[in-house]
C-alpha cells in the first residue's frame, strides 16, 4: 500500500516534457548594441522556472524561481543580463563578436509542463563610413588625365563599389578584403569631379563622398626630348656670349697681358722677370 501511495505521489510531481529543443531561432545583433533572445513560451503558460544556458553542458547564464532572479552566474555577462520572468526572454547589453553561440532557454509552467527551445544568436559588426583618398591626378596627354584612388573600410569582408561624376571613359578597380583602388581615365580634364566610394555587405551599405569643386592641380608630364633641348640651346647660347665678348675686347685683353708678362717674354724660358710695378 506503501508503494503505490509513493509511485501516485511521484506521479503527480514529475514533468511533463514535450520535447527536446522545440523550437530554434536565429538572430542577428550587432558590435555594442542590446539584443533580445525570445524564450517562445506559449502564450498561456504561467511560468515557474526559467533557465538560460549556454555550451553542451548546459552552463547556466541566467535564472529564474520561486527563490528570484539571477543573472550574474558567468563573469563574461556580469551586468548585461535582463530577464524578463512574464515572457521569459533574455535581453544582452553591450554585445561583443564573442557572444555569438547557441543559447538554450528550459521553461518550466506551472502545470509542471516543460519547454526546451533554442536561440543562435550572430553578431556583426556594423559598417562604418569608408576612408576615400585622391592619390594622384595627372595628365596623361594634351587632352586627357588619369585620376587614381583609394578607398579602405575599417571593417573587413566587405564589398566595394564606386561611382565617379562626370562618366570616366575607362576605369578599373582592384580590391581585397578592407580596400580597393580605383585607376579612371578621362579624355578631357574635368573641371570639378564628384567621387563616391560605397561599402556594402549582404543588406548593409555604407559609403563616403569626395567632392573636387575647383579644378584639380594638374601635374604636367614633360617630355625628356624637350628638356634636353632647352639645355643645349642654353649652354649654346651662354658659349657664343662668351665668345662674342672675347672678339671684341681681345686687344684690351692682349694688352693687359702684356703689362703683367712683358711684350719681350711672350718666349722667353726659364725665371721669369717680375715688372716693378704694374698700373692699371
Amino acid at each position: 500500500m506503501r508503494f503505490i501511495v509513493l509511485f501516485l505521489l511521484f506521479q503527480g510531481l514529475q514533468v511533463k516534457v514535450l520535447g527536446q529543443f522545440s523550437s530554434t531561432t536565429t538572430v542577428i545583433g550587432y558590435v555594442g548594441e542590446t539584443i533580445t533572445l525570445p524564450a517562445k513560451a506559449f502564450k498561456s503558460w504561467t511560468l515557474a522556472r526559467i533557465d538560460w544556458s549556454i555550451l553542451h553542458n548546459f552552463t547556466w547564464i541566467a535564472t529564474w524561481d520561486q527563490e528570484g532572479v539571477n543573472t550574474e552566474r558567468r563573469p563574461e555577462y556580469r551586468g548585461r543580463l535582463s530577464l524578463n520572468t512574464t515572457t521569459g526572454d533574455l535581453t544582452m547589453r553591450d554585445l561583443r563578436l564573442r557572444d555569438a553561440m547557441h543559447y538554450n532557454v528550459d521553461l518550466l509552467n506551472s502545470s509542471n509542463y516543460n519547454q526546451v527551445n533554442r536561440v543562435y544568436l550572430v553578431v556583426k559588426e556594423r559598417l562604418k563610413k569608408p576612408t576615400i583618398q585622391l592619390n594622384q591626378y595627372f595628365t596623361k596627354s594634351e587632352n586627357g588625365c588619369v585620376l587614381v584612388l583609394n578607398c579602405s573600410s575599417p571593417v573587413t569582408g566587405v564589398a566595394f563599389y564606386w561611382e565617379i561624376e562626370p562618366s570616366c571613359d575607362h576605369c578599373s578597380n582592384n580590391s581585397s578584403s578592407d580596400t580597393s583602388e580605383l585607376i579612371a581615365f578621362f579624355s578631357t580634364k574635368p573641371d570639378s569631379v564628384n567621387l563616391t566610394c560605397i561599402v556594402k555587405r549582404e543588406t548593409d551599405t555604407e559609403s563616403n563622398n569626395l567632392i573636387s569643386k575647383i579644378k584639380v592641380p594638374m601635374v604636367e608630364v614633360k617630355s625628356d626630348c624637350g628638356y634636353m633641348f632647352a639645355c643645349g640651346f642654353i649652354t649654346a647660347f651662354l658659349i657664343g656670349m662668351v665668345g662674342i665678348l672675347l672678339y671684341q675686347f681681345r686687344g684690351k685683353i692682349i694688352e693687359i697681358f702684356q703689362q703683367h708678362v712683358g711684350p719681350g717674354n711672350l718666349h722667353q724660358t726659364g725665371p721669369k722677370v717680375q715688372p716693378e710695378s704694374v698700373t692699371f
